[in-house]
C-alpha cells in the first residue's frame, strides 16, 4: 500500500510540475534593418540642391512641386519638404514656424536647437529635436538665405507617436538631415 502510495505520488508531482503556468511575454518592438547612409545629389526647380539619401524617394503631388516629401520606405517615415520665396517677409515666415514649434511643445519634453551657418553658400539653418513620447514629429527644420529664399521640413512617422520605441530611426534620419543641411545650397 506504502509502495501504491509513493508511486501514486511520485507521478503526480511529476506530471503537475510538467504543466507550467502560461505567463504573458513582454511587449517588444521589431527590429528595424536600417539602410546604408549613401548619399546622391539631388534639385529641382525650385533653386534648391542637396544630398538626399540612396535609400529615400522623392514623392511630390505635382510635377516639379516646391512642395514635396523625401520618404523613408523601410522605417515608414517622410520629411515633408517645402520651398517658399521669401518676398520681404521673412519675419513673418520664421514666426510662422516657431508658432508650428509651439503646437508641439505641450507633448514635448524638450527641445533642442541647433544652428548652422555657412556664409560662403549662404545658407543660415536652425533644427529643432523635439523630445517627448508623445510629440508628434521629433524634428523640424528650416533653412534660409535670409534674403529670397526658405526652405522648411518636418519628420513624420505613419504610426501613433511613440518616440521612445522610434528612437533608432529617429537618429538615423537626423544624421541625414544634417547631411542634407550641410550640403544645401541655393541654385
Amino acid at each position: 500500500m506504502i509502495k501504491k502510495s509513493f508511486t501514486l505520488l511520485l507521478i503526480t508531482s511529476i506530471l503537475s510540475s510538467c504543466s507550467d503556468a502560461p505567463y504573458l511575454k513582454p511587449y517588444g518592438y521589431p527590429r528595424l534593418s536600417l539602410p546604408k547612409a549613401e548619399y546622391e545629389n539631388w534639385t529641382n526647380k525650385c533653386n534648391v540642391f542637396f544630398k538626399k539619401p540612396i535609400s529615400t524617394n522623392i514623392e511630390t503631388h505635382q510635377k516639379d512641386s516646391c512642395f514635396f516629401n523625401i520618404s523613408y520606405p523601410s522605417l515608414n517615415a517622410k520629411v515633408h519638404c517645402s520651398y517658399i520665396p521669401v518676398n520681404g517677409n521673412l519675419k513673418e515666415i520664421i514666426d510662422q514656424e516657431y508658432k508650428i514649434r509651439e503646437k508641439h511643445n505641450q507633448f514635448s519634453t524638450k527641445v533642442k536647437e541647433k544652428v548652422f551657418h555657412n556664409e560662403i553658400k549662404n545658407v543660415h539653418a536652425l533644427l529643432f529635436h523635439i523630445s517627448g513620447t508623445q510629440a508628434a514629429t521629433p524634428l523640424q527644420f528650416f533653412i534660409t538665405d535670409s534674403i529670397n529664399h526658405f526652405f522648411r521640413g518636418t519628420l513624420y512617422f505613419n504610426t501613433s507617436p511613440n518616440n521612445d520605441s522610434l528612437a533608432t530611426a529617429i537618429d538615423f534620419i537626423r544624421t541625414d538631415i544634417d547631411t542634407l543641411v550641410e550640403s544645401f545650397q541655393w541654385k
